[in-house]
């Protein structure tokens, strides 16, 4: 896939550069640009070629893009440590809760385990009652 890349920019700057010497003398044609506010006195830049001007218009182009995905990397950055920080914070409640779970746990085996305890002491209390008790004349 790489060189399948590297090839079609080859050939794309291949194209750009046979454009370009076809029509030298075009854009070679010098161009005076002029901004004229109503508020403030017009301004004039000097002839400059127009391959020259575009080629400022890509670099600011360049920078203005490259200015908008370092935005975007900076806020994708600054969303991804506040997801991690809320993962931690979250392992730690759930860390917690885990731990308070098993405590219960423990809690309730130990009263069921005294709780059949007592029936069976309830039981034993039952039946020596039930023998130590006169059978019942007839």
């Amino acid at each position: 896939m790489r060189y399948l890349k590297v090839f079609f920019l080859v050939v794309l700057f291949f194209l750009v550069m046979m454009f370009f010497v076809q029509n030298q003398a075009s854009f070679s044609d010098p161009v005076t640009l002029k901004f004229d506010p109503m508020f403030a006195p017009a301004v004039t830049s000097i002839p400059l070629p127009r391959y020259a001007l575009m080629l400022i218009c890509f670099a600011i182009g360049a920078a203005v893009v490259l200015l908008m995905l370092l935005w975007d990397r900076v806020t994708l950055c600054s969303r991804l440590s506040a997801s991690r920080r809320r993962n931690a914070s979250l392992k730690k409640q759930l860390a917690a809760v885990t731990a308070e779970k098993e405590k219960l746990i423990e809690a309730i085996k130990a009263a069921e385990a005294e709780a059949a305890a007592r029936a069976e002491q309830e039981k034993a209390q039952a039946k020596a009652a039930e023998q130590a008790a006169p059978a019942p004349a007839e």
